[in-house]
């Protein structure tokens, strides 16, 4: 008797699910005119990683944006901040 190994389900990975994510918010009408700020996609991906990240306190999660830990795991090209 064989043992069969069960399939991989790439599309059900966090990678694959946050790609799916970030170009739903991809498709979001933009509707401001600086072209130097950050993007609408970037800011949406930034909300969905903080509640998604849980972290305990706003310091706590701009410690993890400072440490380059969003733009690894959520894609966000520039990570939006205080200042």
């Amino acid at each position: 008797m064989s043992s069969l190994a069960p399939q991989v389900r790439k599309h059900l990975a966090a990678d694959a699910l946050f790609g799916l994510v970030r170009h739903g918010f991809a498709r979001i009408p933009a509707y401001h005119s600086n072209a130097g700020e950050i993007s609408l996609s970037d800011a949406l991906m930034a909300a969905l990683a903080m509640f998604s990240l849980k972290s305990p306190s706003l310091l706590a999660y701009d410690k993890q944006r400072a440490e380059g830990n969003l733009s690894t795991i959520y894609g966000i090209e520039r990570v939006p901040c205080d200042t």
